[in-house]
């Protein structure tokens, strides 16, 4: 079994939508959720967001939780014009598997995300203060403090 992070984000109907998220995934996983943060659109015009981080435990390997996470999306409504830098129902990325390093596919593990946003990393410090980033050996907490202080 993997411990498995994932980020979570909506500024569509966003509260509806974050709660509906957990529907699907405590439906799939046993899932631990970080509190909810607002934090404005970054890299284009739009409403506010709300992010958070969850994480759980699976067996299922990096591309099938991709594919679970992607099918969730599809299910509540994403669409392919929702991609990058724009408004979405719901965005969820795999940013931590165990402590793999990977980068194929379009799979990036750890996700660059931790270190490049604020509202990827406060999260993940709120229920995962103590692990250690496997490529930087540094705390989630030790790079919020250096990074986003």
């Amino acid at each position: 079994m993997q411990t498995i992070f994932v980020s979570i984000g909506s500024n569509i109907d966003a509260e509806s939508n974050m709660l509906l998220v957990k529907e699907h995934l405590n439906l799939l996983f046993e899932v631990t959720y970080s509190g909810i943060y607002q934090t404005p659109a970054e890299g284009f015009t739009g409403g506010d967001f709300l992010n958070s981080v969850c994480k759980f435990k699976s067996d299922k390997k990096p591309n099938e939780i991709r594919r679970t996470l992607k099918s969730i999306e599809e299910k509540m409504g994403r669409t392919i014009s929702q991609k990058g830098m724009s408004n979405r129902v719901i965005d969820l990325d795999l940013i931590l598997y165990g402590d793999m390093l990977i980068n194929e596919d379009g799979l990036e593990i750890p996700s660059s995300d931790i270190e490049n946003y604020k509202f990827v990393l406060e999260p993940l410090v709120e229920i995962a203060p103590d692990y250690i980033h496997p490529t930087l050996k540094k705390t989630y907490k030790e790079l919020f403090q250096t990074s986003f202080k």
